[in-house]
């Protein structure tokens, strides 16, 4: 792709500055995430779950049904279990958009191996998470991080506020 006649060079970096409790910022080379990173998680096996489904009933038990005759359903968004799925996996795509982020800093290295197949994502996801607790980095970390990963991608703010809302932790992006 060319503007102007000359070619477009999209690979840049931005330094971020991560405050941490001790005084001394955690110093972070970010690059944007690439534009097939969601193509890339779905072929690497992190999906969103779906949630389960019931067969609506009136109060007394009776199935609904419609027009047709076939039984109504109905997506359990509370179900326990769902809301559990659902924060794994957007645990998974937060902590998958950092190391994404992060592939240009020489200074950062994490212990876990990158997968050699696909199907072995999740639990590099995982991994990387429980390295990133170890380490200190808290929720509201993780939200800073990603607010700065999704600014420098130039994700749009609805895209923005969605990722947000996926955090069970509502921090405001300037807590500490």
């Amino acid at each position: 792709m060319k503007f102007n006649g000359q070619s477009l060079s999209c690979s840049f970096t931005q330094v971020f500055t991560l405050p941490r409790p001790t005084g001394d910022p955690l110093v972070l080379r970010l690059s944007p995430l690439p534009l097939g990173f969601h193509q890339q998680l779905r072929r690497r096996g992190i999906h969103p779950p779906s949630a389960p489904v019931k067969i609506a009933r009136d109060s007394n038990g009776k199935i609904l049904r419609d027009s047709s005759g076939h039984a109504i359903t109905q997506s359990e968004y509370s179900n326990p279990d769902y809301l559990s799925d659902i924060e794994l996996y957007h645990q998974r795509v937060a902590v998958l958009s950092i190391v994404e982020s992060l592939r240009n800093d020489d200074q950062l290295t994490f212990e876990t191996p990158v997968p050699s197949t696909d199907a072995n994502w999740p639990h590099f996801a995982d991994a990387i998470f429980a390295e990133m607790e170890a380490a200190g980095l808290s929720t509201g970390d993780l939200i800073r991080i990603c607010n700065e990963v999704c600014r420098i991608s130039n994700l749009i703010d609805s895209h923005l506020q969605e990722s947000q809302a996926n955090f069970s932790c509502t921090a405001p992006p300037n807590s500490t």
